[in-house]
């Protein structure tokens, strides 16, 4: 093996199911995998030292290395990230960043592929949503069932595949970028706990709504059982980020969708990106261009993803 190239795709995070002390499990959440904006990361074996070409990913990539290098034996490495998406746009980037660099080390480290949550652990992602991580392995629309007080790594405990005809529309405010950190941590703490009859609500939406309409190819019930759970979860967050959706320019947009009666949108993780689930490609690519040319999209950035019901794909060379 003289070189690994690893393409991820990026993760909607729907939002969570449960937050607070209550003595079950914490946080949780439904979400799916798209092909893009993803990672494309390359990577062999370097001569003495290494060799980073990771644009302003290359002070997260040093921390990464030095701490999965504490875990096994991985010697000098020329890494080269070639495509990226951006940073805290609500795309679940940190993780399919991680997975990927572990993977790689996993490999030319000579430990072997080394399961997902080992893998995160080494890492040190999936503290709170693993969504990303087990979207990594395996994509498609995800259900993930929180964590105990222990901190273990939140078990999967749905996953279907997504209909590859529909389409999602991703939204970004130019520049923008969501809740990260420290902040997500204080404003986590800030938050009163979750009432038990929501997170009720948001797990009878999963499982009753936007399952089975997902398995059944259902378009309209997905989007309706799919915003209904983005507007609930908004509700709760608005605390925090001043309403149901975190950026300014996402609410001046909402009012267009709600006037072309479209229903399957939502923010994904803490934003600022809005999703829109589209039933093809074209109607996706009118409705980016009608909204560009609005005076509330001019200063945003449109992209049509499809879904992605496969893991990170990885070529060895």
């Amino acid at each position: 093996m003289t070189e690994i190239t690893i393409t991820t795709g990026a993760r909607l995070h729907f939002g969570f199911i449960s937050h607070g002390p209550t003595g079950g499990r914490e946080f949780g959440g439904v979400g799916l995998m798209i092909d893009r904006p993803g990672f494309v990361v390359r990577a062999a074996r370097a001569a003495a030292t290494d060799e980073l070409s990771c644009g302003p990913w290359r002070f997260r990539v040093e921390s990464l290395l030095a701490r999965l290098r504490n875990s096994g034996e991985l010697g000098p490495l020329r890494l080269e990230i070639v495509e990226s998406p951006p940073a805290h746009a609500g795309l679940g980037s940190g993780t399919q960043l991680a997975m990927a660099v572990a993977r790689i080390s996993a490999l030319l480290g000579g430990t072997g592929g080394g399961a997902p949550a080992e893998l995160a652990r080494q890492a040190g992602r999936g503290l709170r949503s693993a969504l990303g991580l087990h979207g990594f392995e395996q994509g498609g629309l995800l259900v993930e069932a929180g964590h105990f007080p222990s901190g273990e790594i939140s078990p999967l405990v749905a996953r279907v595949e997504f209909p590859d005809e529909w389409r999602l529309l991703l939204i970004r405010p130019h520049g923008a970028a969501g809740i990260s950190g420290a902040d997500e941590t204080d404003n986590l703490a800030r938050l009163a706990p979750m009432p038990t009859a929501t997170t009720d609500r948001l797990c009878r939406i999963a499982l009753t709504g936007i399952l089975p309409a997902t398995v059944e190819c259902d378009f309209d019930a997905a989007c309706a059982a799919i915003g209904e759970f983005g507007r609930i979860v908004g509700e709760y967050f608005a605390l925090v980020q001043g309403g149901v959706f975190a950026d300014d320019r996402m609410r001046r947009i909402e009012p267009l969708l709600v006037h072309r009666r479209l229903t399957g949108y939502g923010q994904s993780s803490w934003g600022p990106t809005l999703f829109v689930l589209c039933p093809h490609v074209e109607f996706a690519g009118q409705l980016a261009a009608d909204l560009a040319a609005a005076p509330e999209g001019r200063d945003c950035e449109f992209t049509i993803a499809a879904p992605l019901n496969r893991g990170a794909a990885i070529v060895c060379g």
